[in-house]
């Protein structure tokens, strides 16, 4: 009888790293999760460290493959999909010079308010399909080159965090075309780096890893690989994609005109297309697909899922006291205590910008807020608040990505904000669209990232063939009986941030 084969895939995100053990058709049969976390050595800065991610990779794939019991051999191929955005420096031999620039980081306003002055912005927006805010790649990049003058020159390469672990996983530097696109350094249309853009910016274009497409066999595990991570040496690794990319795989949206709504940190909704459409003075993400052929457009917001974990972790402390000894979730309880209220919060907004916005606004200085708060407002108020805060953003990003000309009937719906079925709920009413929440809403990104491998090793032909593959656990239909309230307050939260814009940049500029 022949054995069982398996692809692992992992999700290297902002706090943890999963590895998933998947069968050929990506269902997902043993996961292990290691988590790490965020330094904040001063103010606006946010970074991690790139060799404790590493152990993290190392120690969930050989958590996941005891666990399974399997064979490595019987792991035919390896993929890793991760967080993007952020920046790395590593020497000639792949070493890391500084801790990782995290996407949180917002140390190069400078530099990003420079690049976004005159007629750059016009200028990468022609060349790239992009404009970046002082989180992107560039600006980063600028600050090191700029403020770190002796890093910069031993710097060999700009990494990611993925391209880190590939390079840990087969020592090779490179990197695949999504990527690519996320530095607004590629031009989407040849799949190449953009001379005319690190030209005028001084970025010198060997510095950038070369960019291959998302379903190449790039490498193999190496030895030394082997010995850290359990697998077997010579097994095949596909360079996948970042979590954008994959989520849109992961949740079943490859195919034209599909969308995906991710409720996780951050909160973004994407749409594949064979045809690039963007704003160029509201842009969305404008990435490359892990189908060649196709292109995501993305609108994201900063903090969805990470305004709630803000909200649970600094006002919420009884309340994940109270879900520890009871033994559930803490987000189980801001969820009943949430459905406890009734819609629009009885007139409490949330502002969820708590760190800058990119879409549909590129606005490094936006912060967030409580609006309209009264003396009869609960801890109960202000946890829907902060949930149809972000459905209203979200709404928001719909309404300007369907000005360009997207249709937007429903979303399939993943992430951690999907287990709460309150959240999805207001959502689906705030937007009046519907949500299909995929089954395994949780692992979609390392999901998306064994299809990839599995349509890179010639399993699958192609990435619309692995819709299919993904299953819809529940579709949750708009409540129209509240459309009128949340219009009305909809259009309040979208007044309080054109009343802000100067508040917020005074206050930045508050020595």
């Amino acid at each position: 009888m022949s054995k069982s084969k398996y692809i692992l895939a992992h999700d290297t995100g902002t706090g943890g790293d999963k590895a998933v053990l998947c069968d050929l058709n990506g269902k997902v049969l043993f996961s292990a999760y290691q988590p790490y976390g965020l330094n904040y050595p001063q103010a606006g800065w946010v970074e991690q460290d790139p060799d404790e991610l590493w152990r993290a990779v190392a120690a969930s794939s050989r958590q996941v493959l005891q666990e399974a019991g399997i064979d490595p051999a019987d792991v035919i191929g390896v993929g890793v999909s991760a967080q993007m955005w952020n920046t790395l420096p590593v020497d000639k031999n792949g070493k890391p010079l500084t801790p990782m620039l995290s996407w949180l980081d917002l140390r190069s306003v400078r530099q990003a308010d420079r690049i976004l002055s005159g007629d750059m912005p016009a200028f990468i927006f022609k060349h790239t399909g992009n404009i970046p805010t002082a989180k992107d790649t560039i600006p980063k990049i600028l600050w090191l080159k700029e403020e770190r003058p002796e890093i910069w020159e031993q710097t060999a390469y700009l990494l990611d965090c993925k391209e880190y672990i590939l390079f840990k996983l087969t020592g090779k530097i490179a990197i695949d075309w999504v990527g690519a696109s996320v530095y607004f350094l590629f031009n989407p249309y040849t799949k190449k780096w953009s001379e005319e853009v690190c030209q005028a910016l001084g970025i010198p274009i060997e510095k950038l890893p070369p960019a291959y497409p998302c379903t190449d066999v790039i490498g193999e595990i190496t030895p030394e690989a082997a010995r850290e991570t359990g697998l077997k040496a010579g097994t095949p690794v596909v360079i996948c994609a970042g979590d954008v990319a994959v989520a849109q795989s992961g949740a079943g949206a490859n195919q034209e005109g599909k969308v995906h709504l991710c409720i996780g940190t951050a909160t973004w909704v994407g749409i594949s297309t064979a045809t690039f459409r963007n704003d160029p003075e509201k842009p969305f993400w404008g990435l490359n697909h892990i189908d060649p052929n196709k292109y995501i457009i993305s609108g994201e917001m900063e903090t969805g899922g990470g305004a709630l974990m803000w909200f649970r972790d600094v006002l919420c402390q009884e309340e994940g006291r109270q879900a520890l000894e009871k033994g559930k979730s803490s987000y189980e309880l801001l969820t009943r205590m949430a459905g406890s209220v009734p819609p629009g919060s009885d007139k409490l907004i949330f502002l969820p910008w708590l760190s800058g916005e990119r879409a549909p606004v590129l606005d490094h200085y936006a912060r967030g807020g409580f609006i309209g708060l009264t003396m009869s407002h609960t801890k109960a108020h202000m946890t829907r608040a902060v949930m149809e805060g972000v459905a209203y953003h979200i709404r928001w990003i719909c309404e300007a990505m369907e000005k360009t000309g997207f249709v937007i009937n429903g979303f399939n719906g993943i992430g951690g904000g999907c287990n709460s079925p309150v959240w999805i709920q207001i959502i689906a009413a705030v937007t009046g669209k519907p949500i299909s929440v995929v089954k395994n809403h949780l692992e979609a990104g390392a999901v998306g990232a064994a299809l990839t491998v599995a349509v890179g090793l010639g399993i699958h032909p192609n990435m619309d063939a692995v819709d299919d593959l993904i299953e819809i656990k529940q579709v949750i239909q708009p409540d129209n009986s509240n459309r009128q309230r949340y219009n009305d307050l909809y259009r309040i939260y979208r007044d309080l941030y054109t009343l802000l814009v100067p508040i917020h940049r005074r206050l930045y500029e508050v020595p």
